[in-house]
Protein backbone atom coordinates (compact mmCIF):
# COMPACT_ATOMS: atom_id res chain seq x y z
CA UNK A 1 0.00 0.00 0.00
CA UNK A 2 2.69 2.39 1.35
CA UNK A 3 4.68 1.92 -1.93
CA UNK A 4 1.34 2.29 -4.20
CA UNK A 5 0.88 5.99 -2.78
CA UNK A 6 4.17 6.89 -2.84
CA UNK A 7 4.41 5.71 -6.86
CA UNK A 8 1.30 8.46 -7.11
CA UNK A 9 3.09 10.92 -6.40
CA UNK A 10 2.63 11.49 -2.87
CA UNK A 11 5.46 12.34 -0.57
CA UNK A 12 6.36 10.66 2.27
CA UNK A 13 5.21 12.71 4.38
CA UNK A 14 1.71 12.62 3.18
CA UNK A 15 2.41 8.69 3.20
CA UNK A 16 3.24 8.84 6.70
CA UNK A 17 0.32 10.23 8.20
CA UNK A 18 -2.09 7.84 6.24
CA UNK A 19 -0.47 4.33 7.18
CA UNK A 20 1.14 5.13 10.48
CA UNK A 21 4.82 4.51 9.15
CA UNK A 22 7.40 6.63 9.79
CA UNK A 23 8.76 9.24 7.07
CA UNK A 24 12.40 6.97 7.42
CA UNK A 25 10.73 4.09 6.64
CA UNK A 26 8.33 5.12 3.94
CA UNK A 27 11.73 7.28 2.15
CA UNK A 28 13.69 3.40 2.36
CA UNK A 29 10.87 2.11 0.37
CA UNK A 30 10.68 4.68 -2.22
CA UNK A 31 14.67 4.57 -2.76
CA UNK A 32 14.94 0.69 -2.41
CA UNK A 33 11.58 -0.65 -3.58
CA UNK A 34 13.56 -3.90 -4.48
CA UNK A 35 14.72 -4.44 -0.95
CA UNK A 36 11.33 -3.39 0.65
CA UNK A 37 9.21 -6.33 -1.24
CA UNK A 38 12.11 -8.55 -0.59
CA UNK A 39 11.96 -8.11 3.56
CA UNK A 40 7.80 -7.95 3.45
CA UNK A 41 8.13 -11.83 1.32
CA UNK A 42 10.32 -13.06 4.22
CA UNK A 43 8.04 -11.89 6.63
CA UNK A 44 4.91 -13.57 4.81
CA UNK A 45 3.46 -10.66 4.05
Amino acid sequence: MALSLLGLGNGPSAVSKQTGLSRQTLIRIRDEPAAAAAAMERWGL
